[in-house]
C-alpha cells in the first residue's frame, strides 16, 4: 500500500477530511505540547503548575479513548 492510500484510509478510518483532521491533529499536538512545558516547569519549580500537566494528559486521554 502506498503512502497516499494509508492517508487515505485514516481519515477514512477517523470519519473525517483533510482539513478536520489537521485541525484536530494540530490543536491535540499543540495541547500535549504546553503539557509538557507545563511539566518541565513544574519539575524545576514544583510549586508551578502542580496539576496542570497531569489535567491535561486526563483530558487528552479521555478524548481520545472516544475515538
Amino acid at each position: 500500500m502506498n503512502l497516499y492510500n494509508k492517508w487515505r484510509e485514516h481519515l477514512k478510518e477517523n470519519n473525517m477530511t483533510y482539513f478536520e483532521h489537521l485541525i484536530f491533529a494540530f490543536f491535540y499536538g499543540a495541547s500535549c505540547l504546553l503539557a509538557g512545558f507545563y511539566l518541565i516547569i513544574h519539575a524545576f519549580l514544583p510549586c508551578f503548575f502542580p496539576t496542570a500537566g497531569s489535567d491535561l494528559v486526563t483530558k487528552l486521554s479521555k478524548i481520545f479513548n472516544k475515538f
